[in-house]
């Protein structure tokens, strides 16, 4: 955020679209005071120029509130960094405030695809982005997500790209690159690369940030392979980054919409992640179609698939 106006402004935005109210509001010592309410506790949120920049605060006592308001003041904060730069970049020499983000959807879920998407975002739509309320995936329920996916598209317009592996081509792949002496890591760094290459087709950039899963040497020699010159940034929680979560929306969109096939084409749900629900699924579903039809929603390597026979 720009200045105590615009981050005032952007709060109140976030707040309502939460169905919070600011009931007063104050100048404090360098900042403002704001009074949020959801009709049953009310909590003070400061709003000040500290010495690291726009800060927001959230006082009063614990509560469900309080929680979620915190919640909402950290998603406002995470993109800017203490030296300018966005979350991620920090110390990072030379940013000219273009960069890609890229994320993935169904990493942990045993059935369904994995989805990669890269977007890049320059400060315009990195503002217009986080004004729209995108933030980390794991934050937003399944239709919040659709809808935001759908706004992410209209921003980023030929910025963003996906990279999806079906279950039938996951598991071939997996077993190529453990032929390989490759392990998930790689299979994933070749996802990721894959998309980040896709977006530097279509625009140029310098700079790209992915949360970390591995040595971040996997994808930049991926990317270097094609000739593609990038400082790539791999960083823990790297969706507190604008450009990153709205590439884990844009993922978790296209994971839901093959579920959603899934669920349409052989009539039964198919859970998410790989708990006791997805195992009883699975052999409800190998009742049904056999088990040589299991590779065509599922991921094999999962232990799920070995507790089934």
């Amino acid at each position: 955020m720009n200045s105590l106006e615009e981050t005032r402004a952007a709060l109140q935005q976030a707040l309502t679209r939460e169905e919070l109210f600011v009931t007063d509001e104050k100048v404090i010592p360098y900042g403002l005071q704001l009074v949020v309410t959801d009709n049953r506790y009310k909590t003070a949120v400061n709003i000040y120029n500290g010495k690291k920049g726009i800060r927001i605060t959230v006082g009063g006592a614990a509560s469900p509130l309080k929680d979620r308001v915190e919640r909402i003041a950290n998603d406002l904060v995470c993109s800017p960094a203490t030296d300018g730069n966005p979350a991620g970049f920090e110390g990072v020499s030379d940013f000219d405030n273009r960069w890609i983000g890229s994320d993935e959807s169904g990493k942990g879920d045993f059935f369904g695809p994995l989805v990669i998407a890269a977007v890049m975002v320059d400060a315009a739509t990195a503002a217009a982005l986080t004004a729209s309320g995108v933030r980390d995936s794991k934050l937003l329920s399944d239709e919040k997500a659709k809808v935001l996916a759908q706004r992410i598209r209209e921003i980023c317009h030929g910025r963003f790209a996906l990279v999806e592996i079906t279950p039938a081509k996951y598991n071939v792949l997996y077993q190529r690159f453990r032929a390989e002496g490759k392990n998930l890591n790689h299979l994933l760094a070749w996802a990721h690369a894959s998309a980040i290459e896709e977006v530097l087709t279509r625009t140029p950039c310098r700079f790209a940030l992915v949360d970390k899963f591995a040595d971040e040497s996997l994808i930049r020699s991926r990317l270097f392979a094609k000739g593609r010159e990038i400082t790539l940034v791999q960083a823990p929680r790297a969706e507190k980054n604008i450009a990153v979560a709205a590439a884990s929306i844009l993922a978790r969109e296209r994971f839901l919409y093959w579920i959603e096939l899934f669920r349409v084409q052989y009539k039964m749900d198919f859970p998410k992640g790989a708990s006791a629900a997805v195992t009883d699924a699975a052999r409800a579903f190998v009742q049904r179609y056999g088990k040589n039809c299991l590779h065509d929603v599922a991921k094999l390597h999962f232990k799920t698939a070995d507790e089934l026979y």
